[in-house]
Protein backbone atom coordinates (compact mmCIF):
# COMPACT_ATOMS: atom_id res chain seq x y z
CA UNK A 1 0.00 0.00 0.00
CA UNK A 2 1.93 2.73 -1.56
CA UNK A 3 2.36 6.00 -0.88
CA UNK A 4 1.18 6.56 2.28
CA UNK A 5 -1.26 8.72 2.87
CA UNK A 6 -0.33 11.16 5.38
CA UNK A 7 -0.96 14.38 7.40
CA UNK A 8 1.54 16.23 10.26
CA UNK A 9 -0.18 17.72 12.97
CA UNK A 10 1.70 20.77 14.81
CA UNK A 11 1.20 23.65 16.17
CA UNK A 12 4.15 25.16 14.73
CA UNK A 13 4.10 26.26 11.28
CA UNK A 14 7.81 26.56 10.67
CA UNK A 15 8.05 23.02 12.52
CA UNK A 16 5.27 21.02 9.51
CA UNK A 17 7.03 23.02 6.79
CA UNK A 18 10.64 21.83 7.79
CA UNK A 19 8.83 18.12 8.44
CA UNK A 20 6.99 17.97 5.17
CA UNK A 21 9.86 19.31 3.04
CA UNK A 22 12.08 16.41 4.35
CA UNK A 23 9.81 13.77 3.73
CA UNK A 24 9.02 15.00 0.21
CA UNK A 25 13.13 14.61 -0.55
CA UNK A 26 13.67 11.58 1.78
CA UNK A 27 11.20 9.33 1.96
CA UNK A 28 9.10 8.68 -1.18
CA UNK A 29 6.61 6.50 -0.22
CA UNK A 30 5.08 8.89 1.91
CA UNK A 31 2.61 11.63 0.52
CA UNK A 32 1.62 14.32 2.39
CA UNK A 33 -2.06 15.37 2.07
CA UNK A 34 -2.21 17.92 4.46
CA UNK A 35 -1.27 19.77 7.34
CA UNK A 36 -3.46 20.46 10.86
CA UNK A 37 -2.51 22.71 13.65
CA UNK A 38 -4.63 21.05 16.24
CA UNK A 39 -5.84 17.66 17.31
CA UNK A 40 -9.78 18.55 15.64
CA UNK A 41 -8.36 19.33 12.72
CA UNK A 42 -6.53 16.22 12.51
CA UNK A 43 -9.36 14.17 13.19
CA UNK A 44 -11.21 16.30 10.40
CA UNK A 45 -8.76 15.12 7.38
CA UNK A 46 -8.26 11.70 8.46
CA UNK A 47 -11.80 11.21 8.28
CA UNK A 48 -12.27 13.13 5.15
CA UNK A 49 -9.17 11.42 3.21
CA UNK A 50 -8.79 7.48 4.72
CA UNK A 51 -5.53 8.59 6.36
CA UNK A 52 -2.94 6.10 6.63
CA UNK A 53 -0.08 7.52 8.65
CA UNK A 54 0.37 10.62 11.42
CA UNK A 55 3.15 12.29 12.10
CA UNK A 56 2.10 13.67 15.13
CA UNK A 57 2.90 16.15 18.05
CA UNK A 58 2.44 15.82 21.50
CA UNK A 59 2.86 19.18 23.81
CA UNK A 60 -0.19 21.58 21.68
CA UNK A 61 -2.54 24.26 23.12
CA UNK A 62 -5.57 22.68 24.19
CA UNK A 63 -5.39 18.90 23.45
CA UNK A 64 -2.19 17.23 23.40
CA UNK A 65 -1.61 14.49 20.74
CA UNK A 66 -2.72 11.51 22.78
CA UNK A 67 -6.34 13.06 22.49
CA UNK A 68 -5.99 12.49 18.90
CA UNK A 69 -7.05 8.59 19.76
CA UNK A 70 -10.25 9.38 21.99
CA UNK A 71 -11.77 10.19 19.03
CA UNK A 72 -11.30 6.98 17.27
CA UNK A 73 -12.71 3.49 18.61
CA UNK A 74 -10.40 0.80 16.47
CA UNK A 75 -7.73 3.99 14.67
CA UNK A 76 -6.83 2.63 10.93
CA UNK A 77 -3.70 4.82 10.74
CA UNK A 78 -0.26 4.13 11.93
CA UNK A 79 1.40 6.75 14.00
CA UNK A 80 5.23 8.54 14.39
CA UNK A 81 5.61 10.67 17.27
CA UNK A 82 7.75 13.64 16.59
CA UNK A 83 8.32 15.54 20.07
CA UNK A 84 10.31 17.29 22.20
CA UNK A 85 8.60 15.50 25.28
CA UNK A 86 10.79 14.19 28.29
CA UNK A 87 12.73 11.31 28.10
CA UNK A 88 10.81 9.08 30.64
CA UNK A 89 7.86 9.83 28.06
CA UNK A 90 9.88 9.28 25.15
CA UNK A 91 10.97 5.61 26.74
CA UNK A 92 7.53 4.90 26.89
CA UNK A 93 7.06 5.42 23.51
CA UNK A 94 9.81 2.74 22.54
CA UNK A 95 8.96 0.19 25.11
CA UNK A 96 5.42 0.38 23.60
CA UNK A 97 6.81 -0.30 19.95
CA UNK A 98 5.04 3.29 18.43
CA UNK A 99 7.46 5.22 16.33
CA UNK A 100 8.89 8.38 17.63
CA UNK A 101 11.24 11.28 16.28
CA UNK A 102 12.77 13.48 18.86
CA UNK A 103 12.93 17.15 17.59
CA UNK A 104 14.66 18.43 16.29
CA UNK A 105 13.98 16.03 13.37
CA UNK A 106 17.00 13.86 12.46
CA UNK A 107 16.79 13.06 8.36
CA UNK A 108 18.08 9.36 9.18
CA UNK A 109 15.58 9.06 12.48
CA UNK A 110 12.71 9.74 9.86
CA UNK A 111 13.82 7.63 7.18
CA UNK A 112 14.53 4.81 9.85
CA UNK A 113 11.02 5.28 11.17
CA UNK A 114 8.84 5.56 7.51
CA UNK A 115 10.53 2.61 6.73
CA UNK A 116 10.01 0.19 9.54
CA UNK A 117 6.04 1.13 8.14
CA UNK A 118 6.04 -1.78 5.73
CA UNK A 119 6.79 -4.41 8.23
CA UNK A 120 4.54 -3.06 11.26
CA UNK A 121 1.57 -5.36 11.45
CA UNK A 122 0.47 -4.79 15.21
CA UNK A 123 -2.78 -3.75 15.56
CA UNK A 124 -2.95 0.04 16.08
CA UNK A 125 -5.42 0.29 19.24
CA UNK A 126 -2.87 -2.40 21.29
CA UNK A 127 -0.02 -0.13 21.01
CA UNK A 128 -2.00 2.49 21.72
CA UNK A 129 -3.10 1.18 25.19
CA UNK A 130 -0.07 0.00 25.98
CA UNK A 131 1.75 3.42 25.54
CA UNK A 132 -1.47 5.04 27.47
CA UNK A 133 -1.02 2.85 30.29
CA UNK A 134 2.75 3.20 30.28
CA UNK A 135 2.75 6.88 30.35
CA UNK A 136 -0.61 6.85 33.18
CA UNK A 137 1.66 4.78 35.59
CA UNK A 138 5.35 6.38 37.55
CA UNK A 139 6.72 2.67 35.95
CA UNK A 140 6.37 1.13 32.76
CA UNK A 141 3.88 -1.96 32.83
CA UNK A 142 4.75 -3.60 29.59
CA UNK A 143 7.33 -4.62 27.37
CA UNK A 144 7.60 -4.75 23.81
CA UNK A 145 10.14 -7.03 22.59
CA UNK A 146 11.29 -7.46 18.86
CA UNK A 147 12.00 -11.19 18.13
CA UNK A 148 13.44 -10.88 14.55
CA UNK A 149 10.07 -11.41 12.77
CA UNK A 150 7.75 -9.76 14.62
CA UNK A 151 7.14 -8.63 18.73
CA UNK A 152 5.39 -9.51 21.59
CA UNK A 153 4.29 -7.87 24.22
CA UNK A 154 5.36 -8.58 27.93
CA UNK A 155 3.70 -8.09 31.59
CA UNK A 156 7.24 -6.30 33.19
CA UNK A 157 5.78 -7.76 36.30
CA UNK A 158 6.41 -11.37 34.92
CA UNK A 159 9.63 -10.61 33.59
CA UNK A 160 12.85 -12.35 35.42
CA UNK A 161 15.80 -11.63 34.73
CA UNK A 162 17.52 -10.61 30.97
CA UNK A 163 20.35 -12.00 30.00
CA UNK A 164 23.04 -10.69 27.81
CA UNK A 165 23.94 -12.92 24.66
CA UNK A 166 26.02 -9.96 22.39
CA UNK A 167 24.09 -8.26 20.34
CA UNK A 168 20.98 -10.11 22.20
CA UNK A 169 19.22 -10.69 24.73
CA UNK A 170 17.46 -13.34 26.87
CA UNK A 171 13.69 -12.12 28.45
CA UNK A 172 13.50 -14.93 30.94
CA UNK A 173 9.21 -14.77 31.42
CA UNK A 174 7.38 -16.66 33.61
CA UNK A 175 5.89 -17.73 30.19
CA UNK A 176 9.10 -18.80 28.66
CA UNK A 177 12.55 -17.60 27.40
CA UNK A 178 12.30 -14.85 24.21
CA UNK A 179 15.41 -13.73 22.38
CA UNK A 180 14.77 -10.03 21.79
CA UNK A 181 16.81 -8.24 19.14
CA UNK A 182 18.70 -5.54 21.87
CA UNK A 183 21.34 -5.42 24.00
CA UNK A 184 20.86 -5.77 27.75
CA UNK A 185 22.50 -1.91 27.90
CA UNK A 186 18.99 -1.06 25.72
CA UNK A 187 16.98 -2.45 28.69
CA UNK A 188 19.13 -1.22 31.79
CA UNK A 189 18.44 2.09 30.29
CA UNK A 190 15.07 1.70 29.59
CA UNK A 191 14.04 0.82 33.24
CA UNK A 192 16.88 2.96 34.81
CA UNK A 193 13.79 4.60 37.00
CA UNK A 194 12.36 1.46 37.90
CA UNK A 195 12.92 0.05 41.40
CA UNK A 196 12.73 -3.27 40.72
CA UNK A 197 15.36 -3.99 38.71
CA UNK A 198 19.34 -4.30 39.18
CA UNK A 199 22.08 -4.97 37.29
CA UNK A 200 24.12 -7.69 39.15
CA UNK A 201 26.35 -8.77 36.55
CA UNK A 202 27.69 -7.52 32.79
CA UNK A 203 25.57 -10.43 31.78
CA UNK A 204 22.25 -9.96 34.21
CA UNK A 205 20.02 -7.27 34.78
CA UNK A 206 17.32 -9.19 37.24
CA UNK A 207 13.69 -8.31 39.07
CA UNK A 208 14.24 -8.19 42.49
CA UNK A 209 11.13 -8.19 43.00
CA UNK A 210 10.73 -12.04 42.09
CA UNK A 211 13.85 -12.95 43.44
CA UNK A 212 13.60 -15.99 46.18
CA UNK A 213 17.28 -16.20 47.72
CA UNK A 214 20.49 -14.36 48.30
CA UNK A 215 23.72 -15.93 49.25
CA UNK A 216 26.68 -14.63 49.95
CA UNK A 217 28.43 -18.10 50.64
CA UNK A 218 30.02 -20.28 48.28
CA UNK A 219 29.84 -17.22 45.57
CA UNK A 220 27.97 -14.71 45.33
CA UNK A 221 24.18 -15.46 43.78
CA UNK A 222 21.05 -14.79 43.54
CA UNK A 223 18.21 -17.19 43.03
CA UNK A 224 14.10 -17.46 41.26
CA UNK A 225 14.12 -21.54 42.43
CA UNK A 226 16.88 -24.47 42.88
CA UNK A 227 17.56 -24.42 39.41
CA UNK A 228 18.33 -21.47 38.62
CA UNK A 229 21.47 -19.08 40.48
CA UNK A 230 22.97 -16.10 38.91
CA UNK A 231 26.41 -14.74 39.78
CA UNK A 232 26.97 -11.09 41.41
CA UNK A 233 30.31 -9.98 40.42
CA UNK A 234 32.12 -8.76 43.37
CA UNK A 235 31.88 -5.08 42.48
CA UNK A 236 28.42 -4.95 42.52
CA UNK A 237 28.00 -6.50 45.74
CA UNK A 238 28.56 -3.21 48.01
CA UNK A 239 25.70 -1.64 45.45
CA UNK A 240 23.28 -4.31 45.03
CA UNK A 241 22.45 -4.41 48.95
CA UNK A 242 22.59 -0.45 49.17
CA UNK A 243 19.54 -0.98 46.91
CA UNK A 244 18.15 -3.50 48.04
CA UNK A 245 18.07 -2.16 51.68
CA UNK A 246 16.81 1.56 50.21
CA UNK A 247 13.73 -0.04 48.22
CA UNK A 248 12.80 -2.27 51.15
CA UNK A 249 13.73 -5.88 48.90
CA UNK A 250 16.12 -7.01 51.94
Amino acid sequence: MLPYKAIIVDDEAKARSLLRNFLEEYCPQVLVIDEAADVKTAVKLINKNEIDLVFLDIEMPNENGFALFDYFNSPKFKTIFCTAYSEYAIKAFEVSAVDYILKPIGIQKLIDAVNKLEGYHLHKENQIKILQDNLSEKRIKKLAVNIGDGMIFLDLNDVFYFEADGSYTHVHHKEGKHLAVKKIKYFEDLLYADARFFRIHRSYLINTELLKKYSKKEGLFVSYDDRVMLPISRERKEEFEHFMQQNNLS
